[in-house]
């Protein structure tokens, strides 16, 4: 097949059916044979450059899910340290003394939800 861009491909290949009557009733089922695979070429051509596309597109979700996963994690990262931090703070006031380091002023009790 020669080497010419798709459309051009295409469009010489049409053009050669326009002349197919004119062929030789001996040579027709070589040329059908040609012919045939031509098209086939060109499908895979087709084909191939539709591939390409996708995976070019697939890629580019794929790697704009990565960049998503990793500022999720990163955010769920600091959302799980805040927490901890609150929990230790809760902790520290839970297991203080009534009248420790406040005076004479008592301390309400904490009293958590079971989740």
């Amino acid at each position: 097949m020669l080497k010419l861009p798709l459309r051009s491909a295409a469009t010489l290949v049409a053009r050669l059916d326009t002349f197919s009557p004119q062929i030789a009733v001996q040579v027709r089922p070589l040329y059908q044979l040609w012919r045939d695979g031509q098209t086939r070429q060109l499908q895979l051509v087709e084909e191939r450059a539709r591939y390409a596309k996708l995976q070019q597109s697939s890629d580019s979700e794929l790697e704009t899910l990565r960049q998503q996963e990793l500022a999720l994690r990163e955010q769920l990262e600091l959302t799980t340290r805040k927490l901890e931090n609150l929990t230790d703070i809760e902790r520290q006031l839970s297991s203080r003394k009534p009248g420790g380091n406040f005076g004479s002023e008592k301390v309400p009790e904490v009293i958590h939800d079971d989740p």
